[in-house]
């Protein structure tokens, strides 16, 4: 290359250095590497050949090296033999996947990325609260094609510029929340953000942002150097997204030379023979070999090394089990387990119930008009979740579950009489006394408390008499005078001038003692570390704060059809409440808080506490 001889021999005459500054952090991400060791990991130990559904990650050198081990790629599940280990693609699945991998009989290992998998968990939750989803991100990208399938059709709209958000048929009032594709440009993402606030005044924001820390890394440390490169080479195969904003960033930040590169074979000579300085990065998809390859290219032309200091990244994820997910309850979405958990906790209380001919039919009926097939289950989605983060048992936690609902339907009908709040629905249905009778109520509230604490001393619950014990002592003090009988008490009979600290003393122990005992009943049904026990019921004092203010807003905001009950009964009585006190938007302020502590609590559990998080994100952000 006479060009580039002349060149380097231009820059020995000079005395000048020609340079490569070398980006970092650069290359494979976590969430990559996780994936690529999945792959890996099952050709080791079950041999091949090992399928996977589309490319792993979009890196071809990757995909070739996994091919010549025994990997088989495939784009359709209907490609695979049945019977056969199928490995997902990192960038997420639509749920229909799942359901056609189970009806093929595969053994199905999700390689999903957890940040991915988070962003499926966050849309669901929007979704599950009344929200229409907006995905910043890019149509047709396999982890927008993953994202939107986990959704039904018309709920969740693609959008990556200001006039897809303009051409959106929404009212400017509805209810919106967003989320964004993980390899996003950071720029772009908040032109778009400030978009939709500005087209949307209900606008649910993510605690974070879901771009992926690696992009944002990666595209922080090109910017850094951009200006002092005469050419920028981004390593990355042209179907990485990250690679390719890579390239847009750098373009933006004032190097207007910016090429992808797979290796050193794309190398721009042309561009290259013309250089000083040659900024160099790789996409979280892209190998350091391939980065090392293209360094040894330059540095056989003239140009010497020079790495820029950047941020350090220690994150981790642990690595995907390749037990094959046969469990149905672990496949299926969010509101698929909580259908089976709902069905699973009406079996424990038929049982419990009873039909024998002892009992007096009618206080049997009002006792299962009460608690059976009715409610969110929400504080037993919170023993299951809690059970299931510290090894407990199903079948166990499922009797705890239980419990708590009679405990929590007991204290739905009692408050409900004329004495209390006097009303008239419950869930879109007459509450007990205007089904049945004040009376037949008083009797169906005390019937399910002894049967609350029947159901935990029952030695089916836990074989451990100490542990049996723990339980009832916990929901009696969750009950009593320092708990939910206590908190009415306040609610009843507030003081003339209440302050912040008397309401949320109230609601504290109001709504949220029965969360707490949620939170530490599925702990002890585990093993759990003091240091965990106490993350955990910092959560659950946060939950029940967040569950009760959001009651509060609801009473102010909320729809009657939707609600299940009337609305704006605090204000029109008197009571104490975070929107009687704080307004609405400060008990909306002070509910995101909480929201926020509630995740920050969990930190240290990773992403095994991802359904505690949608737990929480739900009771911020639902509509009844």
């Amino acid at each position: 290359m006479e060009g580039v001889t002349s060149k380097s021999a231009l820059g020995r005459e000079t005395g000048k250095q020609r340079r490569i500054l070398l980006a970092n952090p650069r290359g494979f991400c976590a969430g990559v590497e996780r994936a690529i060791d999945t792959v890996e990991r099952a050709l080791k130990d079950h041999g091949a050949p090992i399928y996977v559904r589309r490319a792993i990650v979009h890196n071809q050198e990757v995909v070739e090296r996994l091919e010549k081990q025994g990997a088989i790629f495939v784009q359709q599940l209907d490609e695979i033999p049945r019977g056969s280990i199928a490995i997902l693609s990192a960038h997420g699945s639509a749920r229909q996947v799942l359901q056609e991998a189970r009806a093929r009989d595969l053994r199905t290992v999700d390689s999903i990325c957890p940040l991915v998998a988070k962003i499926h968990s966050q849309v669901e939750g929007w979704y599950r609260a009344g929200r229409h989803v907006l995905l910043i991100g890019h149509q047709g990208h396999p982890e927008i094609v993953g994202t939107l399938g986990q959704l039904p059709s018309g709920s969740i709209s693609v959008v990556s510029s200001a006039q897809d958000i303009a051409a959106l048929d929404l009212p400017s009032n509805t209810a919106i929340a967003y989320v964004i594709q993980t390899t996003f440009a950071v720029r772009d993402a908040d032109s778009l953000i400030d978009e939709i606030n500005r087209r949307f005044s209900d606008v649910a924001a993510p605690r974070a942002s879901s771009i992926c820390y690696a992009t944002a890394n990666r595209q922080e440390s090109a910017e850094a150097i951009a200006q002092k490169a005469d050419l920028f080479l981004v390593v990355g195969d042209e179907r990485s997204s990250n690679a390719r904003r890579l390239a847009e960033v750098v373009r933006i930040a004032g190097c207007k030379n910016a090429a992808l590169v797979r290796d050193e074979r794309d190398l721009p000579w042309s561009l290259i023979e013309v250089a000083e300085t040659i900024g160099l990065t790789a996409g979280a998809s892209s190998p350091e070999s391939a980065v090392e390859r293209v360094c040894r290219s330059l540095e056989a032309h003239g140009f010497a090394k020079e790495e820029i200091s950047g941020k350090v990244e220690r994150v981790t994820f642990r690595p995907v089990s390749l037990e094959p997910l046969a469990q149905r309850e672990r496949e299926g979405s969010i509101e698929d387990r909580l259908v089976s958990l709902r069905k699973d906790i009406d079996k424990v209380l038929e049982i419990a119930i009873g039909r024998r001919s002892g009992h007096d039919k009618r206080l049997a009926d009002a006792i299962r008009y009460a608690v059976v097939g009715s409610g969110k289950r929400f504080r037993a989605s919170l023993v299951m979740a809690v059970s299931e983060l510290v090894g407990g048992d199903y079948s166990q936690a499922i009797r705890v579950g239980a419990a708590i609902e009679c405990i929590h339907a007991q204290s739905l009908v009692h408050d409900d009489l004329p004495c209390m709040d006097n009303d008239d629905l419950r869930r879109g249905k007459p509450t007990l006394h205007r089904k049945f009778d004040e009376a037949t109520a008083v009797l169906a509230g005390d019937a399910l408390m002894a049967l609350g604490f029947e159901l935990l001393a029952d030695q089916a619950t836990n074989p451990d008499a100490d542990v049996r014990a723990r339980l009832v002592l916990s929901l009696s003090k969750a009950i009593g005078q320092d708990g939910l009988a206590g908190g009415q008490m306040m609610d009843l009979y507030p003081p003339a001038q209440p302050t912040e600290q008397f309401v949320f003393a109230c609601e504290s122990r109001k709504t949220a003692s029965l969360i707490r005992f949620a939170v530490e009943a599925g702990a002890m049904l585990g093993r759990c570390t003091p240091d965990e026990m106490d993350r955990l019921l910092l959560f659950a004092e946060n939950l029940g704060l967040v569950f009760q203010i959001r009651d509060d807003l609801l009473d102010n905001i909320g729809d009657v059809e939707l609600v299940g009950k009337a609305v704006n009964k605090d204000a029109d009585s008197g009571r104490a409440s975070a929107t009687v006190l704080m307004g609405v938007g400060g008990a909306t302020e002070e509910a995101r808080k909480r929201e926020n502590a509630c995740y920050e609590a969990l930190d240290g559990f990773g992403e095994q506490a991802i359904p505690l998080m949608d737990i929480a994100r739900f009771a911020a952000n639902r509509m009844h």
